[in-house]
C-alpha cells in the first residue's frame, strides 16, 4: 500500500506515540524526541563522547560499549515506541540494504547506555558500500531523506544538509542530440537551398535587364547610322561650311555657292614691322577642286561597321573635320620665294657676350660687350595660315614675329671668367738706379703684361723675358751673383719675378719652380721673393715657372707705377694682377715667420804681403757677415681666417772676413 503523505510504499504509519511537537506542527529540527528519565550519568556520557569523538559514527572505528540500560536511536527501548523516519530517496537503513557480493567490512557502533534514546540531529553512520571491480566512486556523504530534519542537541550548531544531485546519465540524451543535428542540418540545407534561388533569380533578372539595355544600345546605332547613310555626318566642314545633314549634291551646290562669291576677293597680308606683302589667289597659281575634297568629306563616319560608324560620328561630334577646295596645282615657286625672302630680311644669329683685354689700362683690363638675341623665322605656320584662310576663303592679316635665339654666352656669365684673383706689389727702393728701374719696367710691361695662360700651361719667366742683353733693350745695374753683388744686364728683374711669384700664390696657382735669394734683399720679406738667373751656356740658370690649374684662361697684367701710399714721384712701386675664372669667397695673404736664426762666424785670413795691413796683429775688415735665417711661409684666407702652411726656405749666414798682419 502506498503511503500518501510520505510519498513512499511500505513506509509505517506514524503512531500516536510521536512526540508533541510533532503533532502541534512544531518545526522538526527544532523537535527532540521523547526520552524517559534517565540518570544524569547515562546523558552526560553520550555528550562527552559526542564532543570529544565526532567521528565514533563512522564504521571503520571500534565504539566504546555505553553503560547498561542506554539504548540507542535504532532500537526499541522497553516499554517505548520509537517513530520510524521515512526513507529518504536512494538511501538503505543498514537493516535494508541489499546484500553485496564480495567482501563487506563489519559494522561497528559505539553502544549508547541502556534506556537512552539518540538526538533527531545525530546521523545514522554511513555503511561503506563495495567498490565495484575498476569504478572508484567519489566519497559523498549522505544526505538526509527528503522531508526529514534531524534534531540537535541543545547548543550544537544547526547543520544545512546539502542536496545529493543524481548522477548525469549522456546515453539519454544522445538521441535528442542526434535529432537537434539533423534538425540543424536540414534548415541550413534549406537556407542554402533559398539562398541559391534567390542568387539565380537575381542572375536572370540582371540577364534580361543588361540585355534590354544593349538592345536598346543597337537600336541607337541603328537608327543614327541609318539617318546619315547618304548624307554627311555632323561635325563635316568644307570651307567653313557646315555639312552635315546634306546630301552630296546639297553640299557641292553650298560650296561652290560660296567659292564664287568670296574668291576673286580673297587677299591675305603679311606684315613685319614698317613692311607688308599683299597675297592673292592668283599669285598662289590655286584652282577649286570641289569634287575631290567633298568625295573625302564624304568618307567621315561612312566606312567599317555599324558600331565603327557610330563610334566615328561620335568622334566628330567632338573634333569636327575641316577640308579646303583651294589645292595647289602647278608649281608653288612663287609663295616659297615671297616667303624665303622674307625669312632672309628677318634671320640673324645671336652674338655671344665677349671680352677683349687692354693691357694699357690696368686698373680695367677688361672691356666687356654684351650678347646680342638673334632671330630666326619659321615659315611652316605662315604657310598652313595662307591655306586655312584660303580654305575658308576669309581674307586677313598676318603678323610675322620670328623667334629669339639665345646666345651661348652672356656678359654676367663672362665676367666670372674674368675675375681678378690677385693683386701684388713691391715698393722700389729709393736707392735703386734708373737702369735698374728700367730694367725692371722693361721686362713687365714689355713681355709679361697682357700674357695669356691657357688651361694647363706653364708660365716660365726666362721663357717670356729671355736673354738680358743690350740688344733685347736691358741695362747694366747691380744684382747678385752667387751671394755678392755684381754688375751685369738685367739687374733688377729679380724684383718682377718675386711680384709675379707672389700674386700667382694668392692667385692659388700650382708654383712648379722658384729658389729664393742667397740673402735677404730690400723690397720683400724674407721667404717671399724669387730668385732669376739666365746666361747663355751657364749651368747655373735659374727660372721661377708656375701652372694654370684652373680651367678657364689666367690673364697676367704687370706695370711699374707710382706708389700710391707715398707723396712724391720717386716713390715707385711694381704691380702685377692676376685674372682668370672667378675663385668665390677667398682672398689671401702671403706671411713669414723666422723661425730660427743662425750666427755667421768670423773668418780670419794672414795678410802676409801686407796689402790690408801694416804691422803684426792689426786687423781689416775685408766684408761684413751677416745672419742667416730659417723662414716658415703661410697662405692665410683673410675671409675665413684659415692659414695655410706652405713651405720653409733657409738663407745660409755669410763669415765675415778680416785681414791679420804678421
Amino acid at each position: 500500500m502506498k503511503d500518501q503523505r510520505y510519498g513512499r510504499p511500505g513506509n509505517p504509519q506514524p503512531s500516536s506515540a510521536q512526540p508533541p511537537a510533532v503533532r502541534r506542527g512544531v518545526p522538526q529540527q527544532e523537535a527532540q524526541w521523547y526520552q524517559p528519565a534517565q540518570s544524569q550519568e547515562q546523558l552526560s556520557w553520550y555528550i562527552r563522547q559526542q564532543q570529544q569523538n565526532p567521528r565514533a559514527q563512522q564504521p571503520q572505528q571500534q565504539a566504546q560499549q555505553p553503560p547498561q540500560g542506554y539504548y540507542p536511536p535504532q532500537q526499541n527501548a522497553p516499554g517505548r515506541r520509537v517513530p520510524q523516519e521515512p526513507p529518504r530517496q536512494g538511501y538503505y537503513p543498514p537493516q535494508q540494504q541489499p546484500a553485496q557480493h564480495g567482501y563487506q567490512a563489519p559494522q561497528t557502533q559505539q553502544q549508547p547506555p541502556q534506556g537512552y534514546y539518540a538526538p533527531r540531529h545525530q546521523q545514522r553512520p554511513m555503511q561503506q558500500q563495495p567498490q565495484q571491480q575498476g569504478y572508484y566512486p567519489p566519497q559523498q556523504p549522505q544526505q538526509p531523506a527528503r522531508g526529514y530534519t534531524p534534531g540537535r542537541a541543545p547548543g550544537a550548531p544547526r547543520v544545512q544538509p546539502k542536496p545529493q544531485q543524481p548522477p548525469f546519465n549522456l546515453k539519454k540524451f544522445i538521441p535528442a542530440l542526434i535529432l537537434l543535428v539533423l534538425i540543424i542540418v536540414a534548415g541550413a540545407l534549406g537556407v542554402s537551398g533559398i539562398n541559391a534561388s534567390r542568387e539565380r533569380a537575381a542572375r536572370e533578372q540582371t540577364a534580361r535587364e543588361q540585355a534590354a539595355v544593349q538592345q536598346q544600345q543597337a537600336d541607337a546605332v541603328r537608327q543614327k547610322v541609318e539617318s546619315y547613310r547618304d548624307r554627311f555626318c555632323p561635325g563635316v566642314y568644307v570651307n567653313g561650311i557646315d555639312l552635315g545633314g546634306k546630301t552630296y549634291e546639297e553640299a557641292k551646290t553650298a560650296v561652290e555657292a560660296g567659292i564664287q562669291a568670296q574668291h576673286a576677293d580673297w587677299k591675305v597680308t603679311l606684315t613685319y614691322g614698317e613692311n607688308h606683302a599683299d597675297i592673292t589667289a592668283a599669285d598662289l597659281n590655286f584652282t577649286v577642286d570641289v569634287t575631290g575634297v567633298l568625295n573625302e568629306a564624304m568618307q567621315q563616319g561612312h566606312t567599317g561597321s555599324d558600331e565603327q560608324r557610330y563610334a566615328d560620328m561620335l568622334q566628330l561630334e567632338q573634333t569636327p573635320y575641316r577640308a579646303s577646295t583651294a589645292r595647289p596645282t602647278g608649281s608653288t615657286q612663287k609663295i616659297d620665294d615671297l616667303l624665303a625672302a622674307i625669312k632672309n630680311s628677318i634671320d640673324r644669329p645671336a652674338q655671344d657676350a665677349y671680352a677683349t683685354p687692354d693691357p694699357e689700362n690696368i686698373n680695367a683690363p677688361f672691356q666687356f660687350f654684351d650678347e646680342v638675341y638673334g632671330l630666326t623665322l619659321d615659315t611652316e605656320p605662315i604657310r598652313k595660315w595662307i591655306f586655312e584662310k584660303l580654305s575658308t576663303m576669309e581674307n586677313g592679316t598676318y603678323a610675322i614675329t620670328p623667334a629669339q635665339v639665345e646666345p651661348s654666352i652672356r656678359k654676367a656669365d663672362l665676367m666670372h671668367r674674368y675675375t681678378l684673383r690677385a693683386s701684388a706689389w713691391t715698393e722700389i727702393h729709393t736707392s735703386s738706379t734708373e737702369d735698374r728701374n728700367n730694367n725692371i719696367c722693361h721686362a713687365l710691361h714689355d713681355f709679361v703684361n697682357g700674357y695669356k695662360l691657357a688651361p694647363g700651361e706653364t708660365f716660365s719667366f726666362n721663357s717670356v723675358v729671355g736673354y738680358r742683353t743690350a740688344e733685347r733693350g736691358f741695362f747694366p745695374a747691380q744684382e747678385i751673383v752667387y751671394g755678392n753683388y755684381v754688375e751685369g744686364y738685367g739687374g733688377g728683374v729679380c724684383q718682377a719675378s718675386t711680384t709675379i711669384y707672389q700674386a700667382a700664390l694668392c692667385a692659388g696657382l700650382q708654383i712648379v719652380e722658384r729658389r729664393p735669394h742667397s740673402e735677404k734683399v730690400k723690397y720683400t720679406e724674407l721667404g717671399l721673393d724669387a730668385t732669376v738667373y739666365l746666361e747663355k751656356g751657364s749651368k747655373h740658370n735659374k727660372d721661377f715657372r708656375f701652372k694654370n690649374n684652373t680651367d678657364g684662361d689666367i690673364y697676367i697684367f704687370a706695370t711699374v707705377e707710382k706708389d700710391p701710399a707715398k707723396k712724391g714721384k720717386k716713390y715707385l712701386r711694381t704691380r702685377v694682377d692676376i685674372y682668370g675664372p672667378y675663385m668665390g669667397d677667398v682672398h689671401y695673404e702671403l706671411k713669414s715667420n723666422i723661425v730660427e736664426t743662425i750666427d755667421p762666424g768670423v773668418e780670419i785670413k794672414k795678410d802676409r804681403k801686407h796689402e790690408y795691413t801694416s804691422y803684426p796683429g792689426e786687423q781689416y775688415l775685408y766684408s761684413e757677415g751677416r745672419e742667416g735665417y730659417k723662414v716658415e711661409v703661410y697662405r692665410v684666407n683673410t675671409v675665413n681666417g684659415q692659414s695655410e702652411y706652405l713651405y720653409t726656405d733657409t738663407y745660409e749666414p755669410k763669415k765675415a772676413v778680416y785681414y791679420e798682419g804678421v
